[in-house]
């Protein structure tokens, strides 16, 4: 599979609406607008996930009537085939296919393997000074950035879009794993693709992206960043059963109630209950933090059929997406 080089939406393209143009594109497409630098490039991808529409959307918006570019700027639309399935924005990846965002820098055979190789390759022959992908969480929450390093690179690119950034050693085959010295690479997660202000988000950060000198010293900016180190990755166990309910729910291995996504980004004290365990008690859930994985006991307890915190912890990416909760995981958290 490869990316096909097109010209950014005409006129009447424009008006017939995004999802149309979506739709007429030959497949994962690249567009790339010319910069005061024309040497100097940078690059935006998007729609690794299907149902992940803010940074499309946000595109859209500025090709309206596009920001002069201080440097050459690439833009890829990456799975186009998700994204368009069943009404569109619907999917995170076709039934039956991996997930995009998980291929990278891994060997495997098929279309998503190939276009993944396809986008890096092009990344590696422009060498552009900064690569960001974005992204909507998996439920309802205010934006972040993730990255791979902690440098003052990452921490400027993370600081045009959002106020969080999150610096993780779990490796899952995500595109800002290939950041290197020379090409640092952030992953934005925008907010909720249901959150209105998320397309915001992504628009205003993509102005600043777009239009400044330098994007790789920090900024003077309205917000401090707010850095939090080495999330643990919590998920549920091969073939567990979960379900999202005010009450605990026979058979299941975990039950959470349905607002759990209020949840996301806010510290919880130890001791506050998330849910309700099955009858495999915390043998149901597994912990990974990029060097091991830690004993479920050493951040949670059970309390009767409660799950409980066991420290003081900030979780995130917290989705009510059973698919989501199952094939990836159920949050991310920190302890204080």
């Amino acid at each position: 599979m490869r990316l096909h080089s097109v010209p950014l939406p005409s006129v009447e393209q424009r008006q017939r609406g995004l999802m149309d143009w979506l739709g007429q594109l030959p497949g994962p497409a690249w567009l790339t607008l010319p910069g005061r630098e024309p040497d100097r490039h940078r690059v935006v991808v998007t729609l690794l996930h299907g149902n992940e529409p803010s940074g499309v959307r946000a595109l859209w918006q500025l090709w309206a009537e596009p920001p002069q570019c201080a440097v050459t700027t690439h833009f890829c639309l990456a799975n186009l085939d998700a994204a368009l399935f069943e009404g569109g924005f619907v999917h995170r990846h076709r039934p039956g296919q991996p997930d995009m965002n998980r291929c990278f820098g891994r060997a495997g055979a098929g279309e998503a393997y190939q276009l993944t190789a396809a986008i890096a390759e092009r990344i590696a022959e422009l060498a552009p000074e900064a690569v960001v992908d974005l992204h909507n969480t998996s439920g309802s929450g205010p934006s972040f950035a993730v990255t791979i390093a902690d440098t003052e690179a990452h921490r400027a690119l993370s600081g045009l879009f959002t106020e969080r950034m999150l610096r993780t050693r779990v490796r899952l085959g995500a595109l800002m794993e290939l950041t290197t010295p020379t090409t640092p690479i952030v992953t934005i997660e925008c907010g909720g693709a249901l959150d209105p202000a998320s397309d915001e988000v992504a628009r205003a950060g993509l102005t600043r992206f777009m239009a400044l000198d330098s994007v790789l010293t920090e900024q003077p900016a309205t917000w401090q960043l707010d850095c939090l180190y080495d999330p643990i990755r919590v998920q549920l166990m091969p073939a567990g059963k979960i379900r999202y309910r005010a009450e605990p729910v026979f058979g299941a291995d975990l039950t959470l109630p349905p607002d759990i996504e209020r949840l996301n980004f806010g510290w919880l004290p130890a001791h506050s209950p998330l849910g309700w365990l099955g009858e495999r008690g915390l043998a149901a859930l597994a912990l990974s933090d990029g060097l091991g994985r830690p004993p479920v006991e050493s951040l949670f307890y059970q309390a009767g059929n409660e799950l409980r915190l066991a420290k003081d912890s900030k979780l995130f990416m917290i989705t009510t997406n059973p698919t989501i909760a199952l094939s990836d995981c159920l949050f991310y958290m920190v302890v204080a």
